[in-house]
Formats: structure tokens, C-alpha cells, sequence
């Protein structure tokens, strides 16, 4: 059997226990907080970010620097791998997979393939874990690819954010929009675009039925059903909105399998405490 490294990163909502579990590697995003920086996943913890948003801090994140990738480049290459093969979030988004791209031509490794999944968060665990199964198989890089590729033609990515505080805070709201929204008691539900470029209002409302209304009518839309999809529910310290939504996709979808994990700190920083995250994917191919 061909010797294959699956290789993503922290965007993806994998934490170094199922990294571990799955025998992929994880490379850590930096968490900025007060000008310090942290190996996410490694210096700080889930946990610890959402204290950090407790006591009113304004983290922030950014892409693995350069000679970190370029360091692990250079211990996959003494370990003669036939394939390395990354997993990355939206390069539309990230400016992460840029730098592998760069990392591998600094080093000069012409075994490592860099796949683009044009999503955020689970989804690209998702991916992640199914390239490893699919290359313990004995599948190669191009069979590999063609899943991956179907994968994200068939995913669905929804942003729900508690309160608007967070996108206030980064600059992604204006402080007067936030005002607005929070004194109208609005309720907006976001979404990746379908080429994963952008996030994007998805809907607005005053009730959170309402949003739930919104996202399975969607799934609907999409064809989601239990037989084909697996749905993931990702949230900021907010398992009562997870639960609950869990709950409704299961009884609404018969049964679907729905995965309840933590929300990566990527979108945590953007969306805020008990933002969540639901998300659709095609399971099993091949």
C-alpha cells in the first residue's frame, strides 16, 4: 500500500483528538488575543478562547506563518511519503492555503497536492477524514480528488450568530447596524456561497423558529436526506440551540445522522459566544 499523509488545518473544527484518531495531520491556525499570539488547538484551547470573549477581548486569527508550514514540509519530506495530501478551507477566505502553495514550492515537494475546499469548518474535517479512509483503501490521488470534488459541490454552509457584539467588533457590521439589529431584536442567519467566496446574509428574522424555518427549507431545496447526507451543528459555547436544532433536522430529515462539535476558532472570533454553525455534506462516496 502506497504511504499517504492526510494533512488540514484548524479551520476545519478538527481538534488534535480526532486529528489523532483519524491519523491526520493537524496544523494549527494562530489565535491573536491582546497582541499575543497562539498555536490554535496546541497553546490555546476551545475553552480558553470563549473565556477570552467573556472578559470582552477581541480575538482574532490568522493563517499558519510560513516557516511553520515550511518546517513541516521539511519533516514530511524525510518521511519519503508516496503522496501528502492537504485539505484546506476556502482559499477565498483563508489566505491559508496560499501558504502551503508556498511552502511547497520553497521546499520544493512535488508530491504534495493542495485541494481547495471552497468551504469553512466542518465540512472540510469532513473531507479530511473521508481522504483518509479513502487512501487506507488504497485509492490514489486522483480518485481522491474526484470525492473530495463531490463533496463540496454537495455541501451547505449556515453562520447563525447569537448577537451581533462579535461582528460589531471585527468590522464586519457597523457599530450603528449592530445597534439597529440588536434594538429590532433581529435575528440574521448567514451563509458561505456556493463557490465559497464570501459569507453572505442569508435571511432576517425576529424569531428563531424562524431561522430553523429557514435553514430546512434550504436543506429541503438542496435534496438533503438522511440516506445521502450527514449534517454537522458547530457552536461557540451554546449546546441548547445545538440540542434543539439536532432535534428538528432529525425528526424533519428521518432520522438523519447529525454530529454536534465545537465551533473553530476562525469563525468563533467572527460570529461570537453561542454563534453555531450547521452544515450539510454528502456522506460516503466510493
Amino acid at each position: 500500500m502506497e504511504k499517504y499523509l492526510i494533512v488540514t488545518d484548524t479551520t476545519s473544527a478538527m481538534n488534535k483528538e480526532i486529528a489523532a484518531a483519524h491519523g491526520i495531520e493537524l496544523i494549527s491556525l494562530s489565535v491573536i488575543v491582546d497582541g499575543q499570539e497562539y498555536k490554535d488547538q496546541v497553546d490555546i484551547s476551545t475553552e480558553q478562547l470563549y473565556d477570552y470573549l467573556k472578559d470582552g477581548k477581541t480575538p482574532s486569527t490568522s493563517q499558519p506563518n510560513t516557516g511553520y508550514l515550511i518546517e513541516k514540509m521539511e519533516a514530511w519530506q524525510k518521511e519519503n511519503y508516496e503522496a501528502i495530501i492537504v485539505v484546506t478551507c476556502s482559499a477565498d477566505l483563508s489566505g491559508t492555503n496560499n501558504g502551503f502553495h508556498l511552502a511547497k514550492d520553497t521546499v520544493g515537494l512535488d508530491n504534495v497536492y493542495i485541494y481547495d475546499s471552497r468551504q469553512v469548518g466542518a465540512p472540510v474535517m469532513d473531507m479530511a477524514i473521508r481522504a483518509k479512509q479513502l487512501a487506507d483503501e488504497g485509492k490514489d490521488v486522483d480518485e481522491i480528488f474526484k470525492v473530495l470534488e463531490e463533496k463540496t459541490k454537495h455541501s451547505f454552509s449556515f453562520l447563525y450568530p447569537d448577537n451581533f457584539d462579535q461582528l460589531s467588533r471585527s468590522g464586519r457590521l457597523s457599530p450603528m447596524a449592530a445597534r439597529m439589529a440588536s434594538m429590532l431584536k433581529i435575528k440574521a442567519l448567514l451563509c458561505l456561497d456556493e463557490q465559497g467566496k464570501s459569507v453572505d446574509k442569508y435571511s432576517m428574522s425576529r424569531t428563531e423558529v424562524k431561522v430553523l424555518k429557514a435553514i430546512t427549507d434550504k436543506f429541503h431545496e438542496l435534496g438533503v436526506n438522511a440516506e445521502k447526507y450527514k449534517i454537522y451543528i458547530s457552536h461557540a459555547d451554546n449546546i441548547v440551540f445545538a440540542k434543539k436544532s439536532k432535534l428538528l433536522l432529525q425528526t424533519t430529515f428521518h432520522g438523519i445522522e447529525v454530529e454536534i462539535n465545537n465551533l473553530p476558532a476562525v469563525l468563533t472570533c467572527h460570529g461570537g459566544l453561542a454563534c453555531c454553525a450547521l452544515h450539510s455534506t454528502f456522506r460516503r462516496l466510493l
